[in-house]
């Protein structure tokens, strides 16, 4: 075989290793992220407790989307930092044409110069790679690892805010409807005093004050009814908009299930703000943020170090070179370069400083912003711990109340009805039997919201990756 076939062949070869490892970078796309959260809202098969609802607002609500995806940057982050570690690899082609002047001695061309033209092409394969930094990479990986792991608990915290506030809005719905129902009750009370009070005016036992006051409480208990309405709508439309729902979805809401009310902490308020201090992922993202600040305080020291890196070509020179018009002459012959560089920086007119002094700065911010964030973890602990004490307290003196409340009214309404009791004990006892309702459906929803709150609190709420 003849030496230009040899270099031809050698030639193709380069080019065929060039062209795969040109695919391989081209081939490597992301991975699909599947979403797979679709929830079918316009169905009617049953009604949507809490748990549904939750599942709900977890999959559209934008706010833990939003949170959900930073994760992921951060993730990717710690991916762009570990490929740094990693030997650069990229395919380079030069080609053109060049026409250079230049000089000669006299005594071998009188005019003193010569003309060259040049065509050429050269294909080539380089590698760079980055051996030593003495910490640069350590701590911007370090930080990197850091933002992804407070990246990932805020995402958790978005969950737990989303949880809480569904919850809440879920509460507040029940306790409007059972508002509705205390309204009813009341506007049914309100008939039989009336219905009573007119019997006792035909038996000539009661005024037409007594009934025109009878017929006044019936007409504010309708009034109260439609108020009630009004409050169980806006409540809904407050729940259809915090889950995430077009304004304009009807959905079945289940009643809420798991007992009446919660029961007393069994742990202490102490108990409650170490755990919150230990788990609360506002507090960990914090804590996550100083270690972030400490690896650009690590990554700028480092500057102060040499960089050690190396650096390498192989190609395959396809080219022609002419002089003076005289016939081209070709090569088609490899060839190739490595270095070791050695960099070590001595004066940058102290960008090195200040790099330093912000990011030590950065440390400083993130520290007390930690200490920010654990004073405020331990007053909202505090808060809700109070909060659920005096709620479960106040639900169950509101049962005492309302049945209370009730065993008086039917007595004063029995009485009255046998001519013994007078209007004006029936129509007190009435008033009383209303607001012990209305106190009961107010008293129970702020019990199980407190609750709510004081797992938000102290970082209990559990939520599903």
């Amino acid at each position: 075989m003849s030496r230009r076939a040899v270099n031809r062949v050698r030639g193709i070869g380069v080019a065929l290793c060039l062209g795969f490892v040109a695919c391989e970078a081209w081939g490597a796309t992301p991975p699909s992220i599947q979403h797979g959260c679709v929830e079918d809202t316009s169905r009617s098969n049953g009604s949507y407790d809490l748990p549904r609802l939750l599942d709900v607002a977890q999959c559209l609500n934008p706010e833990t989307r939003e949170a959900w995806e930073r994760a992921r940057q951060a993730n990717f982050a710690v991916d762009l930092v570990r490929s740094s570690y990693a030997p650069q690899v990229s395919l380079e082609a030069l080609g053109g044409f060049q026409r250079t002047p230049a000089p000669i001695p006299t005594n071998l061309i009188p005019r003193g110069y010569f003309t060259s033209n040049t065509r050429e092409l050269i294909p080539a394969l380089s590698v760079k790679w980055l051996l030593f930094d003495f910490g640069r990479r350590a701590g911007l990986e370090a930080t990197a690892h850091a933002n992804r792991a407070a990246a990932e608990v805020a995402y958790t915290g978005a969950q737990q805010e989303l949880i809480f506030r569904v919850s809440r809005a879920y509460f507040d719905f029940q306790s409007s409807h059972e508002g509705l129902r205390a309204a009813g009750k009341a506007l049914e009370a309100a008939l039989m005093t009336q219905d009573a009070t007119e019997a006792q005016r035909r038996n000539g036992r009661a005024t037409v004050v007594a009934v025109a006051q009878a017929e006044r409480q019936t007409a504010l208990s309708k009034l109260n009814q439609v108020k009630a309405k009004g409050t169980a709508r806006i409540a809904y439309a407050t729940l259809i908009a915090t889950v995430g729902l077009p304004a304009d979805t009807q959905l079945a809401i289940g009643e809420a299930t798991g007992g009446p009310v919660p029961l007393l902490p069994d742990e202490t308020v102490d108990q409650h703000v170490q755990r919150a201090l230990a788990v609360r992922p506002d507090v960990r993202a914090a804590e996550e943020k100083v270690r972030a600040a400490q690896g650009e305080v690590q990554s700028a020291r480092a500057a102060y170090r040499p960089v050690v890196s190396l650096a390498g070509r192989y190609y395959q020179n396809i080219g022609a070179l002419s002089t003076d018009g005289s016939p081209y002459y070709s090569v088609n012959r490899p060839g190739g370069a490595v270095f070791l560089d050695v960099e070590l920086p001595l004066f940058d007119g102290g960008a090195r400083s200040a790099h330093l002094s912000v990011a030590q700065s950065h440390v400083q911010a993130a520290e007390d912003q930690l200490d920010q964030v654990r004073d405020k973890a331990a007053q909202e602990v505090v808060k809700a711990y109070n909060d659920l004490q005096t709620g479960v307290e106040a639900y169950s003196e509101a049962q005492a109340f309302a049945h209370a409340s009730r065993v008086a009214y039917e007595a004063a309404l029995d009485a009255y009805r046998h001519g013994v009791g007078t209007y004006t004990d029936l129509a007190n006892d009435e008033a009383m039997m209303v607001q012990a309702d209305a106190t009961l459906a107010t008293t129970t929803s702020a019990a199980r919201i407190a609750q709510v709150a004081l797992a938000l609190a102290a970082g209990d709420i559990r939520v599903t990756p």
